[in-house]
């Protein structure tokens, strides 16, 4: 055995059954060793910064560490958007880099870089094995580091001789994890008499809970009559038509909505750690010291108390506390006296997310009119992937999540993962409806991994908001420097015939009465299918319009 053999050996014995990559010479001795490991599927992709992405969206699905695998320098440098998004989404992801050989190390030989140095500062933990008889090794500790505390990515670095290295040991098992556990019961006890003792609290819901949480969240909102809001992008989390959801605590938010939620006495945040977008800049609840009791729950005890000064903090698993804490609940007549804070904290929410239109505008359609009949088309199982842009904002705003659908987006901001995710998802999932959603500018950074969707048989639906600009920077020059416009502007290809070219089905949506009627037949499409929507570029965003 040599040690590209010990190491796909471990990623079986780790659970992995899809690795992503862009191929490259560094680290040929791993793929001979997977051409002979039928329990890992190995995903192709078109570059690098897709192959990181579509690692991220699996491993935000799965729950485990998503894998890729790039080659040295180039490769390194374009996947290192994923280590990014996987540091600030708390994702875990191991990225294995080849590296040159070993004699060369330090000569400033061809593609060589050193990884610790410039990509270190992104990463959880960076190891560059130089013995072959150490990957195994190092591979176990890099899926436990990644998978342990607050979850994160990491790097193994592989010299390109080193992995011909003959090795006599075999494929390393899982390390422990530090897992979390159920909440002790004096923490519970004790946050049980905080809240009997609030009139208005409010709890927050963040990404360390899982999909099969949203159930337990609900009970808990219910027996203890608490108001509800989402964490950035993690609207998902709560039945967003529940009478007690308080709305989603996204990047600017009408300051109304957050001045309808600050009168709140107590704040229950539960698998968050509480980052800038999700509290408004620090504001709900104030950094470092809350001005209304905190209590703050996360599986990893290093996100605990180090932004905000908690009254009680519990490291717990986050459905474990959730299921405790329903069991727990009260007497109903107990919160008779919050039957004035739930409509006051939720209301503004509910009237903001109903669709009012226009449907159009002189330069092309309303996105808000697409994610309203989404509402009535998409399965209650359905998968939603988003790009960043403006154009997410409507979703944000006017898509109704039930409980079932999963949200992947990056918390991180980044532009291109919306259609690298969406493939990933449909790939994970090839009975769920997946949409991936993504603006003109992302759709021409990664919607060539349309081509992997079609080379692995992955059957999403992209849909495309084309409004010939980069929007959300355009709004911010109408605020900052109106009227000087620049470098915001696009011309864009034909996104159908585009899409077409892949071998996709596409369709152009620039009427109102095509908006039901294609959505509809792209849902139904046996193969990948892309809408491409001709939007407004006057109506922005979906909280504001563009001046005449």
């Amino acid at each position: 055995m040599n040690a590209a053999q010990a190491l796909v050996g471990t990623l079986k014995l780790h659970g992995v059954d899809r690795v992503f990559c862009v191929p490259g010479e560094s680290f040929l001795a791993v793929l001979d060793a997977l051409h002979d490991e039928p329990a890992v599927e190995v995903i192709s992709c078109r570059h690098e910064g897709g192959a990181g992405f579509m690692a991220v969206a699996d491993a935000k699905l799965t729950r485990r560490a998503g894998v890729a695998f790039v080659s040295r320098g180039p490769g390194a440098t374009n996947a290192s958007i994923a280590l990014h998004v996987a540091n600030q989404d708390a994702t875990p992801f191991v990225l294995f880099i080849g590296q040159v050989e070993r004699k060369d190390r330090g000569r400033g030989a061809f593609q060589e870089v050193d990884y610790d140095k410039s990509l270190g500062g992104l990463c959880k933990g960076v190891w560059e094995v130089n013995k072959g008889e150490d990957l195994a090794r190092v591979c176990a500790q890099a899926f436990a580091l990644a998978e342990s505390g607050v979850p994160g990515p990491v790097l193994v670095v592989l010299p390109e001789d080193m992995l011909l290295d003959p090795v006599t040991g075999s494929a390393c098992k899982p390390l422990p994890r530090d897992t979390a556990a159920a909440p002790a019961e004096a923490d519970l006890a004790r946050a049980a008499k905080m809240l009997s003792a609030a009139r208005r609290p409010l709890m927050i819901l963040g990404s360390s809970l899982r999909q099969s949480d949203v159930n337990l969240a609900v009970k808990v909102s219910e027996a203890w009559g608490i108001p509800v809001a989402a964490g950035w992008k993690q609207q998902h989390l709560f039945p967003n038509r529940h009478p007690n959801y308080a709305g989603h605590l996204g990047y600017n938010i009408p300051a109304a909505h957050l001045d309808t939620l600050s009168p709140a006495d107590l704040i229950l945040a539960v698998g968050t750690r509480l980052g800038d977008v999700t509290t408004q800049g620090y504001q709900l609840p104030k950094a470092p010291k809350p001005e209304q009791p905190l209590i703050h729950v996360h599986p990893a005890s290093d996100a605990l108390n180090k932004l905000y000064q908690a009254d009680l903090a519990i490291a717990a698993d986050p459905g474990a506390f959730l299921s405790a804490l329903a069991a727990h609940a009260p007497k109903p007549e107990s919160n008779v006296a919050r039957a004035e804070w739930l409509p006051q904290a939720c209301g503004y929410a509910k009237d903001l997310m109903q669709w009012k239109g226009p449907v159009s505008a002189k330069d092309g359609l309303v996105f808000g009119a697409v994610i309203d009949e989404l509402n009535r088309l998409l399965p209650e199982d359905a998968i939603l992937t988003q790009d960043a842009g403006n154009f997410s904002g409507w979703i944000h705003r006017y898509f109704y999540f039930g409980g079932r659908q999963t949200l992947i987006a990056a918390v991180a901001g980044a532009m291109g993962i919306g259609v690298p995710a969406a493939v990933a998802a449909a790939m994970r999932y090839p009975n769920r409806k997946v949409v991936g959603f993504v603006g003109d500018g992302g759709a021409l950074m990664t919607g060539n991994e349309i081509a992997t969707a079609r080379q692995f048989g992955a059957r999403p639906l992209i849909i495309i908001s084309d409004n010939s600009c980069f929007a959300t920077i355009r709004q911010h020059q109408e605020k900052h420097f109106p009227g000087r416009v620049k470098a915001t502007g696009l011309s864009n290809p034909d996104f159908v015939a585009y899409a077409k070219a892949f071998g996709a089905k596409a369709w152009l949506v620039d009427t109102p009465e095509k908006i039901e009627p294609v959505l509809r037949e792209a849902l139904a499409a046996d193969t990948v299918a892309v809408v491409v929507v001709k939007t407004s570029l006057k109506h922005i965003s979906a909280f504001s319009t563009l001046k005449d």
